[in-house]
């Protein structure tokens, strides 16, 4: 990630391009890490699932009384490697969401570069510095909501590993992105 300085006393029309640029590329990078932290939740809740599901149908087939205890064994043994396919099939599957985010996100970042050479030109027109200067409101308050966002999943990610993570992240989230909207809305 990129770090965003800005400073409105010595504001050029140079740190004001660059720094746009930079806001759009950690904005992509900050919804490309909550992409991946989603795909890491579904990976982790479904190893969960999995196994939860393992150990209560071993428990369920422990209580049947007109089965054998060889009988019992083989239905939880195939029980289990059908839970392994499942698995695998979970795994595979978050492996392509994976590749797909960096692919995606990478030609994502590579475009945001592109554009931010062809237009290098623009710096010294007073027309784009002004539109830019009006758009960069606008611009911080989407990287914050990116990076609430990102925090978000990655604290959803946590709770999905069985870490501890904070309380009501979700909802103090929102109320920060609402009140960094109308400071926002108060500075236009």
């Amino acid at each position: 990630m990129h770090c965003i300085e800005h400073s409105p006393t010595k504001e050029t029309t140079m740190t004001t391009t660059v720094t746009l640029n930079a806001i759009a590329t950690d904005v992509v990078g900050h919804y490309g890490n909550a992409a991946t932290n989603l795909v890491a939740a579904y990976r982790t809740a479904s190893e969960r699932a999995l196994a939860a599901a393992g150990s209560r149908v071993a428990k369920l087939v422990e209580r049947l009384p007109l089965v054998g205890d060889e009988g019992k064994a083989r239905i939880v043994a195939a029980e289990r490697r059908v839970a392994e396919v499942v698995g695998e099939g979970v795994a595979r599957t978050a492996q392509g969401y994976d590749r797909g985010i960096e692919l995606v996100f990478g030609r994502v970042q590579k475009g945001l570069e592109a554009i931010a050479e062809r237009t290098d030109w623009t710096k010294d027109m007073f027309v784009v510095e002004t539109v830019r200067r009006i758009q960069l409101p606008a611009a911080k308050l989407s990287l914050e909501i990116a990076s609430r966002f990102d925090e978000a999943t990655s604290t959803l990610s946590a709770r999905a590993e069985g870490a501890v993570a904070k309380a009501a992240a979700s909802k103090q989230t929102v109320k920060r992105v609402r009140r960094a909207a109308k400071r926002v809305r108060r500075a236009a």
